[in-house]
């Protein structure tokens, strides 16, 4: 899954309250998904959170293969072997044989600049670590590499009041560096560390990063904070 972020100004506090703050962060605004079906197929679903109007319904855009491109909107559902495709009224869910992934809008409170709406990622495993076909990796995908350690990452530190510009991107919690994550293009699967597409790789080796450790609590990873996991990225301050 490729989240795409947008630039953002937003106040954190009403501007009345001695702890306002006008933070010049981003947020997630699109997520595109590539899956490969148990039958071999290659499934590409795209979300957008500028699509989502006052109502707050929700749809997406999808492909399979070279064939046409199809819309799926609310209480819709299209399975394609192990991969399923489901609209529930706002979210959209993907599932399939090691994965369940939500993309839920969200509205961005107290507005100033950019976008007005923004989504939430949520990866859920639905096999035990020991049992992927490949150990995972990306910004998130990562974390689920069966050390049972949360490791975590650069924090952005918040004034009690003014303004401020975010930059803390998991530095420590992550292999490499940020930009070893960046994907060429919304249906891109290659980066420094990609699993698409492999038979066999190693997890990888938390001994080499540097952030703060501690004993993992098991739960699912959100893109827009992945608290006990591995890493803490809250939504709107990583830029």
């Amino acid at each position: 899954c490729l989240g795409e972020p947008e630039f953002a100004d937003f106040s954190l506090h009403d501007t009345a309250p001695p702890r306002h703050k006008l933070v010049h962060g981003s947020f997630l605004t699109q997520a595109h998904v590539v899956a490969k079906t148990g039958g071999g197929h290659t499934v590409r679903a795209s979300y957008w959170a500028s699509k989502i109007g006052p109502l707050n319904i929700g749809w997406m855009n999808a492909t399979i293969d070279n064939q046409r491109a199809f819309s799926l909107g609310p209480h819709t559902i299209k399975v394609v072997d192990d991969v399923s495709l489901h609209m529930d009224y706002s979210s959209l869910h993907v599932t399939t044989g090691e994965w369940a992934l939500a993309v839920t809008p969200q509205a961005v409170e107290r507005s100033v600049a950019g976008p007005l709406r923004r989504i939430d990622v949520q990866m859920t495993p639905r096999v035990a670590e020991s049992r992927f076909s490949v150990p995972p990796h990306g910004v998130i995908g990562q974390s689920w590499d069966g050390d049972n350690k949360a490791v975590f990452g650069k924090e952005d530190e918040f004034p009690v009041r003014g303004e401020y510009t975010t930059s803390a991107m998991a530095e420590g919690a992550i292999e490499g560096v940020p930009t070893d994550y960046l994907m060429a293009s919304p249906y891109a699967t290659d980066f420094k560390y990609s699993r698409f597409g492999l038979d066999h790789a190693s997890p990888r080796d938390v001994s080499k990063l540097t952030g703060r450790v501690k004993a993992a609590s098991p739960q699912a990873a959100n893109g827009a904070g992945v608290v006990e996991k591995e890493m803490e990225l809250s939504a709107g301050q990583a830029s």
